[in-house]
């Protein structure tokens, strides 16, 4: 009698006069095979025990080499893009991006691919989506987004088995001709400082007299304006910090350290709440330094507001104590934008008036990496424009060595080297 096959080569048996295999294949099928027919004694016909045994590992050994089964009749681009996300969740994604992700896939994805099976989702039907959403009026950029994230939700799927081809490899695509803006937009000095002058520095009340609605009876007075102060100071730190606008709404007062004069990252106030993960490794675990005229001004504040202790934020609202809205704070900037006469900009060209002030006054570059919290010195570099060089001049006069303008009214000729 031969020995017992090893756990996991599967069985080998006899059946009806034949040799019959099974076992569970790498990617779990459970398979049953006819190997051959059993040799009758002493005759030369059929096979031995042990012919069987090597034709069954053959058998197997051609089984796994075989393309294997796709189910992907069974799973759409939604159950991969659930697959996606709960991946980017192991990896430690920021709930921004989570958040940005799930925008992309119910708002353009969703309605056009979701319900579609991955293995029916054809080249076309992927251009498709590209046309609808340009039509529409979205963006090149916002195009490439989401045709991007698509591509991920097929690459998953594949490692899964769950398909065997990205139709979003072979898919046209908008081009990036550089349909961001290349000129960087920030705020003049007297720019900024016209800005927050166009803020109260105190509580306003409303003295709008109410007008009736209707059925509905007078309508009530606008709330009270409660935002100026706290906005002045914001404003001003983040022109002079650099600093995300969810950075500076998730700083508390135990970040300051008023000592050495800097600003401590450590969390980032984001929709979903307070987060210690940044946008990127050096985000919130980074330090800026503070210019005297923004420690009195945040000296003055902490001796102004209710919400001064160490756990408390530095920008909560005035009345609540709660982390401020991001939207309403960009619209309130913008407002006094206009009500300063100025161009309206974003919150976050803020950022970049810190970062040309600095490149402007020829600070190095790293050092301005640093301050950013840029995980890669290449983003860093779009300031590199804007920093002075002691040779610049030299170097282009050194190329036209003698050359002479001609006087007014002098022809070509008398240009001479």
């Amino acid at each position: 009698m031969s020995a017992r096959r090893s756990y996991g080569t599967g069985q080998l048996f006899r059946k009806h006069g034949a040799w019959y295999g099974r076992w569970r294949t790498s990617d779990g099928r459970r398979l049953n095979r006819r190997v051959g027919a059993v040799r009758t004694p002493a005759q030369a016909d059929g096979l031995t025990r042990a012919e069987a045994e090597k034709t069954f590992r053959k058998i197997q050994d051609r089984e796994e080499s075989r393309p294997r089964k796709v189910e992907a009749v069974r799973h759409t681009v939604a159950d991969a893009f659930g697959e996606l996300r709960r991946r980017l969740v192991i990896k430690g994604c920021s709930p921004n991006y989570l958040s940005d992700c799930d925008s992309v896939m119910r708002v353009h994805i969703g309605p056009a691919l979701g319900m579609k099976r991955l293995a029916n989702v054809q080249r076309e039907d992927v251009e498709r989506l590209c046309e609808l959403m340009l039509v529409s009026g979205r963006s090149p950029k916002t195009v490439r987004n989401a045709v991007n994230l698509l591509h991920a939700i097929f690459e998953c799927a594949i490692d899964l088995d769950w398909t065997r081809d990205n139709s979003v490899r072979r898919a046209a695509r908008p081009r990036d001709r550089g349909d961001v803006n290349p000129d960087l937009r920030f705020l003049s000095l007297e720019e900024l400082g016209a800005v927050i002058r166009a803020i109260p520095d105190e509580i306003v009340i409303h003295d709008r007299a109410p007008t009736r609605r209707g059925r509905l009876g007078p309508a009530p007075p606008p709330p009270p304006d409660v935002l100026g102060p706290v906005m002045r100071v914001l404003i001003l730190t983040a022109a002079l910090t650099g600093l995300r606008r969810g950075e500076l709404l998730g700083l508390r007062w135990r970040d300051i350290d008023w000592s050495s004069q800097r600003l401590r990252v450590r969390q980032v106030a984001r929709r979903q709440g307070l987060s210690s993960v940044g946008k990127s490794a050096l985000s919130t675990r980074r330090s800026v330094p503070m210019a005297d005229l923004l420690v009195r001004a945040l000296d003055g504040w902490a001796q102004r507001t209710e919400f001064a202790t160490d756990e408390d934020l530095v920008f909560a609202h005035p009345s609540l104590g709660t982390p401020l809205d991001g939207t309403k704070v960009t619209r309130r900037f913008q407002r006094a934008c206009r009500d300063a006469g100025v161009r309206v900009v974003r919150f976050h060209d803020l950022r970049h008036t810190f970062a040309t002030r600095l490149a402007a006054t020829g600070q190095p570059i790293r050092s301005l990496q640093e301050f950013l919290g840029h995980a890669d010195l290449k983003t860093t570099q779009i300031y590199a424009h804007y920093a002075p060089s002691a040779h610049e001049v030299e170097m282009v006069n050194a190329a036209f060595p003698g050359l002479r303008v001609p006087d007014r009214g002098a022809g070509a000729s008398e240009l001479s080297g």
